[in-house]
């Protein structure tokens, strides 16, 4: 038997023969590890979840909207999406004053690289059908461009055509939520004025450009029945031979000329897939290190816990010590000795602790809690916890290494 093979088996007797406070030292370990590894769990699924639903927005798909401010805008006035209850109004973002017309439309829309260009206005207006009232979002798009500047999808119906004037298509919530009867083919009030419903759009599944609780009808008739004159968002598909960063440059200079503004005072904002994936990084890393800190402060308790009842057992282990080195054993062997236990510790604390986490996660799907326990992360935090645990026993290693074996034999 080699001497490390030796070492782990004096290690693990030793353990045994204290069950009790050996398992309550892990339990320590067990919930520092588990709060680190949940916590970060949920920072990963989301993560995760949002930048699923950031792919259905579009790689090249770019979203200009009014006022300066570098918020997202999430929303029926941005992304072409739903504006529902926890959404965002681009209108309360930005300068108030700032403002995107038609002009601007069509001056993007000969910008070198634009495939498509379409504006949009978005509101609010009571929509009436038989005796049932409710206020929805009004998104009013060119149906000649709008298709090619959004991910959104017919369930049943048909589009939207030039020649419309007085037909629409209803989100999916709306039509089976708000009124929850078939709309297809019927007429239905909007601001005192009669559409016809020719389509139902399929449910989305990214909230950041959910048409769900949205009635999208002619540009000509929202202005109309929203009484705007401006654009609530101008959308843009980007060619697919064509840079998009290049593009955004290119449209950024021409609508600063045309707004007659600097870099400094820019009065709209472009918004594309990688500068939205980029600031939620960000703020989702920072989250991350957050969520981390505060289950490390468990975990630090728990390391806590394994000095203690490692500096106690080189007290009551004190003539047990002073035999082992009269037997022959050195200062460094004795030293490995308590750092394999307190690293066994740490190690099965670690196993364990991971093991509850994924049962933690488990229950948090199961309240639509976003969890993901990925292998680095699992395989990360057994090898930390080791760490932790041997860092704990250095000291009470190196107590026991330099007790003298006559002082440690003669100890009652």
């Amino acid at each position: 038997m080699s001497s490390g093979q030796f070492l782990t088996k004096l290690a693990v007797n030793s353990l045994m023969k204290r069950k009790l406070r050996s398992w309550l030292t892990m339990l320590g370990v067990v919930i520092g590890v588990a709060a680190i590894v949940s916590l970060v769990s949920v920072a990963t699924g989301m993560t995760s979840n949002i930048s699923s639903q950031l792919n259905t927005f579009g790689a090249n798909i770019l979203q200009i909207s009014p006022g300066g401010s570098t918020a997202s805008r999430m929303g029926v006035g941005a992304m072409g999406g739903g504006g529902g209850p926890g959404q965002f109004d681009p209108s309360t973002f930005g300068r108030q004053s700032a403002t995107l017309t038609s002009t601007d439309e069509k001056l993007v829309k000969r910008v070198s690289g634009v495939a498509y260009s379409s504006g949009t206005v978005s509101g609010r207006a009571t929509v009436s059908y038989k005796n049932k009232n409710a206020s929805v979002t009004i998104l009013g798009v060119d149906p000649l461009t709008y298709w090619k500047t959004t991910t959104s999808n017919l369930s049943s119906g048909r589009l939207l055509m030039t020649s419309d004037t007085s037909s629409i298509i209803i989100g999916s919530r709306v039509y089976n939520q708000t009124f929850e009867t078939d709309l297809l083919n019927e007429y239905i009030k909007i601001g005192g004025k009669s559409f016809h419903v020719v389509g139902e759009l399929a449910s989305s599944t990214s909230s950041f450009s959910s048409t769900d609780d949205a009635i999208i009808m002619p540009i000509s008739a929202a202005k109309d029945i929203l009484d705007k004159t401006t654009l609530s968002t101008i959308m843009v598909a980007v060619s697919d031979d064509a840079d998009i960063t290049d593009v955004t440059g290119n449209i950024t200079s021409v609508l600063l000329s045309a707004h007659h503004v600097t870099s400094d005072k820019q009065d709209f904002t472009i918004t594309s897939q990688a500068t939205m994936q980029s600031t939620i990084s960000s703020i989702t890393g920072t989250m991350t290190l957050f969520l981390g800190g505060i289950g490390a402060i468990s975990l630090l308790v728990g390391a806590i816990g394994v000095a203690n009842t490692m500096f106690m057992s080189v007290l009551e282990r004190t003539k047990e010590i002073g035999i082992l080195k009269a037997l022959g054993m050195t200062s460094g062997d004795i030293t490995m000795l308590f750092l394999i236990e307190s690293a066994l510790i740490g190690l099965i604390g670690g196993v364990l602790g991971v093991a509850l986490s994924f049962c933690a996660s488990f229950v948090m799907i199961m309240f639509s809690i976003p969890s993901a326990i990925t292998f680095e992360l699992a395989a990360a935090a057994v090898v930390f916890s080791a760490l932790v645990g041997v860092a704990s026993g250095v000291a009470p290693a190196r107590n026991a290494a330099q007790l003298e074996p006559i002082e440690a034999l003669s100890y009652e």
